[in-house]
């Protein structure tokens, strides 16, 4: 069951750095990881947690479940894998909006929150930043020079992260921190969108 779940969310494993059978290297580091006020050419956490947009709905993190956007729905998915941390399905009457992790659920809580949000498409956009749209170039206008750059090599195939804001130890499967991390395909096109915020 663990298994299938990461399976999923390999995307958001990938780009928090912590994938299993990668090789990643640490190219750069910087230490503007504690701005507040954005303006462009600058990261502010507190902008892009809170401006995730999939598919038409709104989203920030953290949300509680109970207070997703009329019209959506959600349901856990399998067993409890880790301390209260449930795989959860978000829909609407049409489609499948989203797949994450659902974080103090506890026998199906109504305190079960959203910490963490990968994008992956291109009807969605984080901070106006479109996945398979958006290019490097685009990046470092709008956050400005990522806090670290990571490599992969994934079967053969090379991948960049751009990785923004503040880490912190994991805890089990929870990533904990505040950050941003942004995954490019070898044409310097964005591929995905990682959004975490947890204490």
């Amino acid at each position: 069951m663990k298994r299938k779940i990461l399976c999923v969310f390999l995307c958001s494993v990938i780009l928090s750095g912590s994938a299993c059978g990668c090789s990643n290297k640490t190219e750069e580091q910087s230490s503007s990881s504690s701005q507040v006020v954005h303006v462009d050419g600058t990261f502010d956490i507190e902008e892009v947690r809170k401006n995730i947009n999939i598919k038409g709905y709104h989203f920030e993190v953290p949300m509680k479940l109970k207070d997703l956007e009329k019209g959506l729905k959600y349901e856990f998915v399998g067993e409890e894998f880790d301390d209260g941390l449930y795989k959860v399905v978000i829909s609407d009457d049409n489609e499948l909006i989203l797949e994450s992790l659902a974080a103090d659920v506890h026998k199906i809580s109504k305190k079960a929150y959203l910490y963490n949000i990968a994008v992956t498409d291109s009807n969605s956009d984080v901070a106006g930043i479109v996945p398979f749209v958006s290019t490097k170039e685009d990046v470092l206008e709008k956050f400005g020079k990522p806090d670290y750059i990571e490599n992969y090599d994934i079967l053969g195939d090379e991948k960049e992260t751009y990785k923004y804001g503040l880490f912190g130890q994991n805890d089990g499967f929870k990533s904990k921190g505040k950050f941003m991390n942004i995954g490019f395909n070898s044409s310097d096109v964005i591929e995905a969108i990682v959004v975490n915020y947890l204490e």
